[in-house]
Parts: structure tokens; sequence; C-alpha cells
């Protein structure tokens, strides 16, 4: 009976391994036991952090290669999840992955200069909270200076709407212009518990430190808690050769 099949629903990986082994399950060729070590193809969340109400930035640093990108997922304000859009060339060693700290967007309709109010739909902010206004490379709004850090004040703070200061606990700033679309505030109170962490893995192949040594069905398993970002692999069937990769190019790229 074959060991693999194209009907069960779960084409190009082995047959009787459990649903969740397929998952982490990848047909490695002989094209790929060399190639791929200079890629990032994943990352693991360390610390998932707090207050996040819109997915953050991730960006890479270091490493000696260039392009590595990916996109966060957030639920329940903390992050869930990275995901790689792009696995990047040139690594020499893993990047520093880093995960911007939680902000609040506010487009020009969120500022009312009649008030100083500035709107945003369940902010989750408290009166004394630090938070620093950056332009977004835009116009400033105008009483607001861009890397600058100001406090939430008691005086108008509701749930979908508050005021800042240049003090804490001090009057409210007066804003008569509303600056423009890509305008944020990044909280700016207990950033080390708030900011999440990830840490990146290369891809496989020469140079990496984790290449497959035959071709054939490698099971793949990143380390979580003390262990996060070290990745394991099992080889399951060794074979001499394999002509098909089973789509796996994202964590086992052929070049």
């Amino acid at each position: 009976m074959a060991l693999w099949s194209n009907t069960d629903g779960d084409a190009g990986k082995p047959k009787y391994l459990s649903d969740a082994d397929k998952a982490i399950t990848f047909g490695m060729d002989a094209t790929e036991i060399t190639a791929g070590g200079d890629n990032i193809t994943s990352v693991a969340v360390v610390n998932a952090g707090a207050r996040y109400l819109e997915a953050p930035a991730v960006t890479f640093s270091g490493g000696a290669g260039s392009s590595a990108a990916a996109t966060a997922t957030i639920a329940g304000g903390v992050v869930t999840a990275v995901t790689i859009t792009n696995t990047g060339t040139g690594y020499t060693s893993v990047p520093t992955v880093a995960i911007a700290i939680p902000r609040r967007t506010i487009p020009t309709t969120g500022i009312t200069i009649a008030t100083d109010t500035i709107a945003y739909t369940a902010h989750g902010l408290s009166a004394g909270d630090a938070v620093k206004y950056f332009h977004g490379g835009g116009t400033a709004a105008t009483g607001l200076t861009n890397n600058t850090t100001y406090y939430v004040i008691a005086s108008g703070l509701t749930a979908n709407a508050f005021k800042v200061s240049a003090t804490d606990g001090g009057t409210a700033v007066d804003i008569s212009g509303t600056g423009n679309n890509a305008q944020y505030f990044e909280l700016a109170t207990a950033v080390a518990t708030i900011q999440a962490t990830a840490v990146a893995d290369q891809g496989y192949g020469a140079g990496s430190g984790i290449a497959a040594t035959h071709a054939g069905w490698v099971r793949r398993t990143v380390g979580t808690g003390g262990r996060a970002g070290r990745v394991f692999t099992e080889t399951l069937v060794a074979m001499g050769s394999m002509s098909s990769d089973a789509s796996d190019d994202t964590v086992l790229p052929d070049a």
C-alpha cells in the first residue's frame, strides 16, 4: 500500500501521519538540501505583548541579508502570529526581529479642533498614560510635535475619545490643525511589558546550521518557551532522490 496518497486531502504528504504531524512534514528534494540557507522562513512569537488594537509592523535587522518581510496577526489585544511574506536573501545569520509598539492611528477626521479632542473607538487609554505622537511622514497636527511624548488627561476622556497634555495632569494641548491620515500615538507607558517580541528562523541549506542530510520526508518542529525559535528536524523516510517538493517552498526554499 502506498505510503502517501493524492486523494486523502493531504496530497504529497505521508498518508499515515496524524493531521498535526502532516502540517509540519515536508517533502525535501535533493535541490533543497543545499539551497535556501540564506532565507528567513518563519518567526516565532516569544512575548505576545498587550494593548494591541492594530496589527503592528514587523521589521528585520542584522544577519547580513536583506528583503525579509512579515506581517503580524493580533487577537484579544495580543500578537498571535507572525507570517513571513518575503523570505529575503543573503542572510549569513539569523536577523533580529522587531515588532512595533502598540499604537493608535488617528485620521484627520479623528481630531476635533473645537474641543481639542482625539477620537479612537475603544482606545483603551487611561488618564496618566504616556503616548508619543508621530506625524507618520505627513503634516503634523498643529499644536502637536512629532516624536514627542504627551499624557492622556481626565478631561474629555471617554471610551472613544481622549485629550492630551504636555505634562501629566496638565491642561489639554490646543490643537488647531487636523494633520494627516498616517499620524499616530504610540503607547509609551510600560513599553517593556506591552511590546511583543519574536525570534526568526533561517531556512534549510548550506551554511544554515540546520541543513538536512538526505532527501526524504522531513518533520520540522519549532520550539516554544525557553526553546522558542529553535528548530528540530527528523527525517521520516530517507531516499536517494525525490523529484517533488510538495509545495513547501516557504519553509524549504529551492534557492
